[in-house]
């Protein structure tokens, strides 16, 4: 029968407004060198998650208690093909996550979650908040970034969190503005190109 597709959209300057407005150039130093855009992208990816999680969520029909929820970034590049667990050997508040570029944290470009777990894991810009305000507050000046923020938001709310071992059979490219690949990338896997009259960026890891 296929695979049903859901569409929607959601109003970016309408965000920027009311969400971001509380973001200020002296939370730069929590996050060493992010410029003020990046730190802003944290919070712009997020909301877009949470948007098209909670319009699923509205939009499904099926038992709830059977579904597995997957979430790929779009400007990540998923170069091997990725084995979904089945629901009944993903537990609720169950969370897979890769391990490679986690930065002392967690990978915040993929993951495969149970219910409960999907549920906190999009809305995670929660727990960015709360972090930055947090710092704020006591005057924290050791860096953090994205992952570790994602880290500290599913601990928190106790989901059991695994790390893929294998950081070569998830993986995972970060792509530029311009659709390349990040070149810090390209040196961490051994590629070749599945067909010379392929595109140059077709490729699979040996």
């Amino acid at each position: 029968g296929g695979t049903q597709v859901m569409t929607m959209t959601s109003s970016q300057s309408m965000f920027e407004e009311s969400d971001l407005s509380w973001l200020q150039q002296s939370d730069l130093p929590f996050f060493g060198d992010y410029p003020f855009e990046t730190l802003k992208n944290i919070f712009r990816q997020g909301n877009s998650l949470k948007e098209a999680f909670f319009y699923g969520q509205k939009h499904h029909n099926n038992s709830n208690d059977d579904v597995v929820y997957i979430f790929a970034r779009s400007d990540t590049f998923l170069i091997n093909p990725v084995d979904i667990p089945c629901s009944f050997n993903l537990g609720n508040t169950d969370i897979i996550i890769p391990r490679w570029q986690s930065w002392e944290g967690y990978n915040d470009r993929f993951a495969i979650a149970g219910p409960d777990a999907a549920k906190v894991y999009a809305t995670k810009n929660e727990g960015n908040k709360q972090a930055i305000v947090a710092r704020r507050s006591k005057n924290k000046r050791k860096p953090v970034n994205a992952e570790k923020m994602l880290r500290d938001w599913l601990l928190e709310n106790k989901l059991n969190v695994t790390e893929h071992e294998d950081e070569r059979a998830w993986a995972l490219l970060r792509l530029r503005a311009d659709r390349s690949i990040a070149p810090g990338d390209l040196g961490a896997f051994k590629f070749k190109l599945v067909d010379s009259n392929m595109d140059k960026n077709l490729l699979q890891i040996e």
